[in-house]
């Protein structure tokens, strides 16, 4: 009986590891594989124990697996690699050429993705990885560590972009100076990641490019660096302690971007860390214009400055600040002043004045800055057209692309132009304030354009591709409908032995996005989901350590089951904003279903109502023609159209000392301007029915519109539908909602 008992029991007993393993990884790590064995300080370093007492001299060799979220490294069984011994109680520490033959590609079997790729680099892709080493016994091939305690914490690694080049831009022609002082900038993109950890040094190399037959980016390679320096910051000053420069020459510039710790290198950017090549030539005596300011007023920035002579034309560059992916916009001017008429209130901006003293060069000036105040959207004229009196007709023949004129109250930017003598064809964009600053296609044929590029003759009709965004160069869409697609892909691929930074980055971002979208009780349950993403990792962590320091079968199996519980409570999580997501999808479908449907209501009651108005609108012009013309006897050669709206007439109506006489024409010239309202109202309805008339473009654009107050809207939607209204009721309050918002345009 006690011999069948011994073989019941045998296979319970826990198998005995007698090398300890302990493997650790300095943060952060370079995806360059190299690194971790390289250099005057080690990045990796191995501390094995052996604690077996009944074998006090052991002969052992190493085996390195690379577990990461694409591609797994693992070393071949039948490698090359030395021996060690390790004396019991005595830990052996391994590092820097000790690991060298375990890095060797040669020696290692990947998987994942094709072997050449990190063949020919030497890179690990991005993405999370651990770095487990096991022993195995040279004699037997016995594995004597546990594989699964054997193992460094999850490490993030990334590959950065080397720096953008900002200043000067890219073919600029720069003013020359005495003394000479010219701003070299650039914008690192690594500090999001972690290695921003790292020091970063910036090289930069200047050359003069002597053949101006072929490509710059080509000559920079051919000539020898005229000058070259190292610095830790993203701005250089070149001046007069540096090589002197010539007018009427041509340079070019790079930056590389290098990674140190010490006095060791890091290989942590794409293309070695060179960024694109940037040249400039410098401008012979053609200084840009000093004393620039700008005055804010009614919606527009006047840029003014002190005239310079020597440009026969002045240009304002202009684009969003602290936005380095910003379009950059310019106004022509032949005086010293320029006005920008498409700024968004509360915005920032910066902009720089310059010009042209030849033809195919212009000089540019330093960046200044403006704020447009965030006042309320003027809906000006809602659409129609001024009677705009011009008294410059002297047609402008120098138009091109990226130019902007004023077609009546609003500016055109131009993207493609034809041109045919005076007049021009082609395709632009215009910006429309009281449509909360969108940007709305237009093509035009003949148009032509006076010196004051204002628009003279022709007409700007708008184009719609629901396809596509009606807007160019807009650096930010705000999407009222944005999914949260991205997210669930990261989460889909998150584990409990990420790093808990990760985690708790995802935790954030989740519920951010909740904050920007979701009504409160789909934010409430994602929220509390996000939460338990980081409890769950807290947990997790804390059982590992208790599972690792157990010492009792009770104490291991009470930690072993609080890890499945923290892995059920995570991957429950998981599962909690999945369904949110999903639960959202459906709501902003019947929102937007709820949208479309409202719109359509509102244009077919306009539809009812236009030839009610517009005969309501024209019998009162008869009779207003007839009260300030035919019964005064004056020629009535101008029409109702070109008479002034009569402002304050509520007012007015309301004093008693009038005469009946003046009391019924501000009644009459009061109930005028209320039916001319109600035409424009329903004629605005038209264009806004035509603008939102799918899913795509109610997705991108309604939350931006200022006008409607499209976001609460929206917002009010959402709570109806979360409340169970039925789709009737809340077509019908989405249609109220939105006449009355047309309507308050004209109060």
């Amino acid at each position: 009986m006690g011999i069948l008992l011994c073989i019941i029991c045998h296979p319970l007993a826990a198998q005995q590891y007698p090398v300890k393993v302990q493997v650790q990884t300095l943060q952060p790590v370079s995806a360059q594989l190299s690194n971790l064995y390289n250099g005057s300080q080690a990045r990796m370093i191995v501390t094995l124990l052996n604690t077996d007492l009944q074998q006090p001299t052991m002969n052992v060799r190493l085996r390195l697996n690379i577990k990461g979220t694409t591609v797994a490294l693992r070393n071949r069984d039948y490698g090359s690699y030395p021996l060690l011994q390790l004396d019991a109680g005595l830990p052996v520490q391994l590092s820097l050429n000790d690991l060298a033959p375990y890095f060797d590609l040669n020696n290692m079997e990947i998987s994942g993705i094709p072997g050449s790729q990190i063949q020919q680099s030497g890179k690990l892709p991005d993405g999370f990885y651990t770095f487990c080493v096991d022993v195995v016994e040279a004699s037997s091939g016995r594995l004597v560590s546990n594989e699964k305690q054997s193992c460094s914490p999850p490490a993030w690694i990334a590959t950065s972009d080397p720096p953008l080049l900002n200043l000067p831009r890219k073919g600029e022609a720069v003013a020359f100076r005495e003394p000479l002082n010219i701003v070299f900038n650039w914008t690192p993109r690594h500090l999001g990641s972690p290695n921003a950890a790292f020091l970063t040094e910036y090289e930069f190399t200047m050359v003069e490019l002597w053949d101006t037959t072929i490509l710059p980016e080509a000559g920079f390679g051919t000539m020898p660096p005229l000058y070259q320096t190292t610095t830790n910051a993203t701005t250089l000053l070149y001046g007069p302690a540096e090589p002197p420069l010539l007018p009427g020459k041509r340079y070019s510039w790079r930056i590389r971007a290098i990674a140190k710790q010490g006095v060791d290198e890091f290989e942590i950017f794409t293309n070695h860390g060179f960024s694109e090549i940037f040249y400039f030539s410098l401008q012979e005596d053609c200084q840009p214009p000093q004393q620039v300011a700008a005055t804010i007023a009614n919606g527009e920035a006047t840029i003014t400055w002190a005239p310079q002579p020597k440009m026969f034309e002045y240009l304002v560059e202009y684009r969003e600040q602290d936005n380095d992916k910003a379009t950059w916009f310019n106004v022509k001017s032949n005086d010293p002043r320029a006005v920008i008429r498409d700024a968004i209130p509360g915005h920032k901006y910066e902009y720089r004045v310059g010009g042209s003293c030849s033809l195919g060069s212009k000089t540019l000036g330093e960046l200044h800055a403006f704020e447009m105040p965030g006042d309320a959207v003027d809906s000006g004229s809602c659409g129609l057209l001024s009677d705009i009196k011009l008294a410059n007709d002297t047609a402008l023949k120098t138009l091109q692309p990226d130019d902007q004129i004023m077609a009546g109250d609003f500016p055109v930017r131009f993207m493609t132009l034809k041109n045919s003598g005076d007049s021009y064809s082609g395709t632009g964009y215009i910006t429309i304030p009281f449509l909360g600053y969108n940007r709305v296609k237009v093509k035009f044929d003949n148009i032509q354009v006076n010196t004051d590029r204002q628009l003279m003759k022709g007409m700007l009709m708008t184009t719609f591709d629901s396809t596509k965004l009606q807007g160019t160069n807009i650096d930010t869409v705000i999407q009222v409908f944005a999914d949260l697609a991205s997210v669930i892909n990261d989460l889909a691929h998150l584990t409990l032995d990420a790093d808990y930074l990760a985690v708790k980055e995802m935790a954030e971002q989740i519920k951010q996005l909740a904050e920007e979208e979701l009504p409160e009780e789909l934010k409430t349950r994602i929220t509390k989901a996000a939460d338990n993403l980081v409890q769950a990792k807290e947990e997790y962590n804390e059982a590992k350590k208790e599972l690792a320091d157990a010492k009792t079968p009770e104490e291991k199996a009470a930690a072993e089951k609080k890890v499945k519980d923290a892995e059920k409570k995570f991957d429950d999580a998981k599962e909690e904003v999945k369904a949110v997501t999903a639960e959202k999808a459906e709501l902003l479908k019947g929102v937007t279903d709820v949208m479309l449907a409202a719109i359509k209501a509102v244009k077919e009651d306009a539809q009812k109502s236009e030839n009610g108005a517009a005969d309501a609108y024209s019998q009162q012009q008869k009779l207003m023609k007839a009260e300030v013309y035919d019964k005064q006897g004056l020629d009535s050669a101008v029409t109702v159209q070109d008479i002034e709206d009569l402002g304050g007439l509520q007012e007015i109506l309301k004093e008693d000392e009038l005469s009946p006489s003046a009391r019924a024409f501000a009644q009459l010239a009061k109930d005028y301007n209320e039916k001319q309202q109600a035409l424009l109202a329903l004629r605005l309805i038209f264009s806004l029915s035509d603008y939102y008339k799918d899913a795509n473009t109610l997705s991108t654009e309604l939350k931006k519109d200022l006008a409607l107050e499209g976001k609460i809207l929206i917002r009010s939607i959402m709570e109806m539908h979360t409340a169970r209204s039925s789709k009737e009721d809340m077509i019908k309050y989405a249609a109220t909602y939105l006449k009355e918002k047309i309507a308050n345009l004209f109060k």
